[in-house]
């Protein structure tokens, strides 16, 4: 209770402390649980199962969309639903009600394990969701806008069904692949209120298109992991996942007919037992045409740290974070890091996007028009004490953005 005590405070406190420069403008976090259930941030939003290409909604939210919306049962993270178990079945699911959409909402899954390593599994949702868990995740996102009225995700209502199948074909790779068909939907702000007036709760919610405000998507979905459990003892570890959307092939029914691949790429090295180097690489490619909220977007909270929020956006994209940390390193987590007592780091932020349409049916071109001079860059530093984190960053090498200052509790990755 204490420690939650100490957290408010220093939400409340960094919240309004005045910044006197017009161009700096603050951002304010909270802490990241350290908990197995919480969405540990990567980039393809695993807060469930790799294989979910339904994005995963928690089960007690707030934001400027749902308002409050309060669930029942889990988040599909554990292994049973908790108030039906059938032998040899993993069930589970998640019922809930949205004050601002003022709807009920469900989601209910079940998977066979036939052996150790393969597993067949169904799903059925009506949910509303994101796609920018990866940013940050949603425990973080309700607190922050409830207090502070800093809204960091963007919204729509997803309805469908997904049949799926995991294969694990070693200790350290994985292999996913499902249908989904699924029916998207817009969805406006309905709610602005937080314990602290200002923010961008008034920001409003982009519809998914802009020529639609609902359509019907059916696709198959890969996924490839490396390396999904890293051995944080090495000095090196290091983490790939490749993700592939596929809704041009075949004879799917779809208002949109594209392909969307992503690959992310995560690494540390313990330079000495008080050094340690972050990197993460993302690459992403669209092919066809994407409705809108498929776009890929770079900016602010996650990624570009001195960038507008989605400021730049397109259908080939290239992010880098580069960071270095100084201190006691503690334990080390994929995207998370222990520190004892006082750290400092900087860090590097470089992004790239562009809109490649002249028949735009191969995922590699585009990119033969990247060089690094394209690169739009963010430099900064930063202190932490402990969990709780202190930044500054700012444009580089005449890049476009402003000087930002952030509070954070968990890393950018």
């Amino acid at each position: 209770m204490k420690n939650l005590t100490a957290i408010i405070f220093s939400i409340c406190l960094f919240t309004v402390a005045p910044i006197a420069a017009q161009n700096v403008k603050v951002s304010t976090h909270i802490p990241k649980f350290n908990h197995e259930n919480v969405s540990n941030g990567d980039y393809f939003y695993n807060e469930a199962r790799i294989n979910q290409f339904v994005p995963y909604s928690h089960s007690l939210r707030y934001n400027r969309v749902e308002g409050l919306f309060l669930g029942f049962g889990s988040d599909l993270t554990n292994d049973n639903f908790g108030l039906l178990h059938v032998e040899g079945l993993t069930l589970n699911g998640q019922i809930g009600y949205s004050t601002g959409l003022k709807e009920w909402q469900y989601r209910a899954e079940a998977n066979k394990k036939l052996s150790r390593s393969l597993v067949f599994g169904a799903q059925i949702i009506n949910v509303s969701t994101t796609e920018d868990g990866w940013r940050t995740n949603q425990l973080e996102n309700s607190v922050t806008a409830l207090i502070t009225g800093y809204d960091f995700q963007d919204y729509y209502k997803a309805e469908g069904f997904q049949f799926y199948t995991e294969i694990n074909l070693s200790k350290k790779i994985q292999v996913s692949g499902s249908y989904n068909a699924t029916t998207f939907s817009s969805l406006a702000n309905n709610k602005d209120y937080s314990l602290f007036k200002g923010g961008n709760m008034g920001r409003v919610n982009p519809a998914i298109d802009n020529s639609t405000d609902r359509l019907y998507q059916e696709n198959f979905g890969l996924n490839l992991t490396i390396n999904k459990k890293p051995s944080y003892k090495r000095v090196f570890n290091s983490k790939l996942e490749i993700k592939t959307e596929l809704a041009d092939v075949g004879k799917l029914k779809n208002d949109f007919s594209y392909n969307k691949f992503q690959v992310a790429s995560t690494n540390y090295l313990k330079l000495d037992r008080n050094t340690l180097l972050k990197t993460r690489t993302m690459v992403g490619s669209i092919t066809g045409i994407a409705p809108g909220f498929k776009q890929f977007a770079l900016g602010g909270i996650g990624t570009m740290r001195a960038s507008g929020y989605k400021f730049y956006s397109g259908n080939r994209m290239i992010l880098n974070n580069a960071e270095l940390v100084f201190g006691s390193i503690g334990s080390i987590r994929m995207n998370q890091i222990e520190t004892d007592g006082v750290s400092l780091s900087v860090f590097l932020d470089s992004g790239w996007t562009t809109n490649y349409l002249s028949d735009n049916k191969d995922p590699f071109d585009g990119f033969s028009s990247f060089s690094t001079n394209k690169l739009t860059h963010n430099i900064g530093a930063g202190i932490g004490l402990g969990s709780l984190r202190f930044e500054l960053a700012t444009p580089f090498a005449d890049s476009q953005g402003y000087t930002a200052f952030w509070v954070r509790f968990n890393p950018t990755f």
